[in-house]
């Protein structure tokens, strides 16, 4: 884990520990339970559809999802 408040390895996965290790060892024990799951299929909480455990874990919902959030709040960058 970086050394720096705000700045952590796992930033660009979504880790919200901003430096904190607890919260840090919390996530990476999330995403690894994910990983070991394989590409076993789970339901997006957004809209039911089957993504995997990695992306639920990560982002919270499936590509499909995000990238529908995204071009609803960013229109121009599409």
């Amino acid at each position: 884990m970086a050394q720096h408040v705000g700045l952590c390895a796992d930033a660009p996965l979504g880790c919200p520990c901003r430096g904190d290790a607890k919260i840090h060892q919390e996530r990476s024990r999330e995403l690894s339970e994910a990983r070991a799951s394989g590409s076993e299929a789970v339901e997006c909480p957004e809209c039911g559809e089957a993504t995997t455990a990695v992306s639920i874990a990560t982002w919270g919902n499936c590509r499909a999802c995000r990238t529908a959030h995204s071009r609803s709040t960013h229109p121009l960058r599409w």
